[in-house]
């Protein structure tokens, strides 16, 4: 079932909250690579993953709580499958940010102007982990901001 059709003018909340956050997470890319050449700094990913980390293990829990209960309606089912789906999102989210921490790691020991091939794979693989946390934690913000009024 289409979100429109379960949670109506609600999904409109969600797709703001969907768009300024894909805006703030290309800001934070922008921000961070930026402080990688000014070596300033910044929010680290790994601060970001324990944080991603924490809410998605919140919503899980809460996901399966409610889930497990054998007098859930169908709506309530609905709602715990859409949960699950957040919360793995974040965890994946919050995965990747710790990915990208290392890989970034690595990025900053690199101090030749000219980058070997496997210097442009490290800059790459951490560049795309921070891409697909920051859409993964844009998505599941804006399912959570469409269900909070319904959970």
């Amino acid at each position: 079932m289409s979100m429109w059709a379960k949670y109506g003018y609600y999904c409109i909340l969600g797709m703001i909250a969907l768009i300024g956050s894909l805006l703030g997470t290309v800001a934070y890319i922008a921000h961070y690579v930026a402080s990688l050449a000014n070596r300033e700094q910044v929010t680290s990913p790994i601060d970001l993953a324990g944080v991603t980390a924490a809410l998605g293990g919140l919503i899980l829990i809460g996901a399966f709580y409610k889930g497990k209960d054998w007098f859930a309606t169908r709506e309530e089912k609905e709602r715990t499958k859409d949960l699950k789906l957040i919360g793995k999102l974040v965890l994946l989210s919050s995965a990747c940010f710790i990915i990208a921490f290392f890989l970034i790691e690595y990025v900053r020991l690199i101090t030749s102007p000219t980058l070997s091939p496997l210097d442009w794979f490290f800059v790459i693989t951490a560049d795309m982990a921070i891409v697909i946390a920051g859409v993964s934690i844009s998505i599941a913000l804006s399912l959570l901001v469409t269900l909070t009024r319904f959970l």
